[in-house]
């Protein structure tokens, strides 16, 4: 072998070397881009099943953003903000919080006259055929909720939406 094929040789092998280390790195941030999404969907779903949990006349109170009418007393219901282990809050996030439960609000009232196409608003909330601009705190027949997280991720910022509709046990 002459000195020309040996360095022609040692150029392909550095070239190749660097590929595959590109390839290994991409590899692993996809990885963990797809570890995130999972355990995203997870804090989501167990969100859910939390709140389907709950007393469903509680819900609103515990997860609207006032604390003047949580159920055991002001500022005693854990809101509408939660954190996800194993996730990074975006460095523009306001609340420092990956996670939000979302319940329909207009100036701290349940209103079924809230503008939100993907909670289904405005909706009757009360089973009064009516959908009017009161506050329906104290007497919605269904209520729905929407569960957000917002995360950064090593391939920039995610987000993931779960929505559902509670009713009180039994209902129809």
């Amino acid at each position: 072998m002459t000195l020309i094929e040996v360095t022609i040789a040692m150029g392909v092998l550095t070239i190749a070397v660097f590929l595959f280390t590109g390839v290994i790195a991409s590899s692993s941030r996809i990885g963990s881009e797809k570890r995130q999404q999972s355990v995203a969907a997870h804090a989501a779903r167990s969100q859910l099943e939390r709140l389907r949990g709950l007393p469903f006349e509680q819900v609103w109170a515990l997860y609207n953003e006032r604390t003047d009418d949580d159920p055991a007393g002001t500022a005693s219901a854990p809101g509408p903000h939660f954190a996800v282990a194993g996730l990074d809050v975006r460095p523009d996030d306001a609340d420092g919080h990956v996670g939000r439960i979302g319940v329909p609000s207009v100036s701290g009232a349940l209103r079924e006259d809230s503008q939100d196409v993907e909670l289904g608003l405005p909706r009757d909330l009360d089973g009064d055929s009516l959908v009017d601009e009161r506050d329906h705190a104290a007497d919605y027949r269904i209520l729905p909720v929407r569960v957000e997280i917002e995360w950064q991720s090593p391939l920039g910022p995610r987000r993931i939406e779960m929505f559902t509709m509670l009713a009180p046990e039994g209902a129809r």
